[in-house]
């Protein structure tokens, strides 16, 4: 991952003029194909809002099993710039959740706080961390919409940034997209066709989210908001 937050400037006066459905400002950043760049640009928007937030910033991977944000922020690139993570605070709120893990495990004490977050240094922003050590080698887990999850996270935060595993890899984006404000399309403009890019639009309403916009991620690492789908 990379820092984009320079490159970012158009994309977070259009997005921060998303209005919310109360509480904490949603926003996904989702992309059609692996590659596109879509965790250098979640993260870095995470670490622009964290820079303008009182109550703090969640930073949500739905990538759980591979935690490339919690990866990337405690050992990555971006460990450099926030400093050391903080310890580790649970992010399972009561009984409402955003994901499955199955078969169920007997010994339920032993799956507590699966879901933690931890703090970026000592800026507003705080990281998800799926312990997948809980996990027994039978057990999976799978993405739900978790409405409920997603409004209790909404009471205790400024902003909440998902960054959702490209839509050929998972549909775990799809599942959530519509408990967002905003859904950001990533796509890479050497690579992305404009039709794929109207296509993925379309999927996304078609599970109820609402579509902000492209973000276009250039070969060289920058980044541009478009405030529409190129036609």
């Amino acid at each position: 991952m990379i820092d984009l937050r320079r490159d970012l400037t158009q994309t977070w006066r259009a997005i921060s003029r998303t209005p919310s459905r109360g509480g904490a400002r949603a926003v996904m950043f989702i992309s059609a194909r692996t590659g596109e760049g879509t965790s250098s640009i979640a993260a870095s928007f995470a670490m622009l809002a964290a820079q303008r937030s009182s109550k703090g910033v969640w930073l949500m991977d739905l990538d759980l099993t591979n935690n490339a944000q919690y990866k990337s922020f405690k050992h990555g690139a971006f460990s450099q710039i926030n400093g050391p993570m903080g310890p580790a605070h649970t992010a399972d709120l009561g009984d409402v959740s955003f994901f499955n893990v199955t078969p169920v495990n007997p010994e339920a004490s032993s799956e507590r706080d699966r879901l933690v977050v931890h703090r970026a240094g000592k800026s507003r922003l705080l990281v998800s961390h799926f312990r997948t050590e809980l996990l027994k080698p039978n057990q999976e887990v799978r993405i739900r919409t978790g409405a409920a999850y997603w409004q209790k996270v909404r009471s205790i935060a400024d902003w909440i940034i998902v960054d959702a595993p490209s839509i050929d890899q998972s549909g775990a984006g799809l599942a959530v997209c519509s408990q967002m404000d905003a859904v950001v399309t990533v796509v890479r403009a050497d690579k992305t066709p404009v039709a794929e890019a109207a296509r993925i639009s379309q999927e996304i309403e078609a599970h109820g989210g609402v579509c902000a916009g492209v973000v276009l991620n250039a070969v060289k690492g920058d980044a541009q908001f478009m405030d529409q789908f190129a036609g």
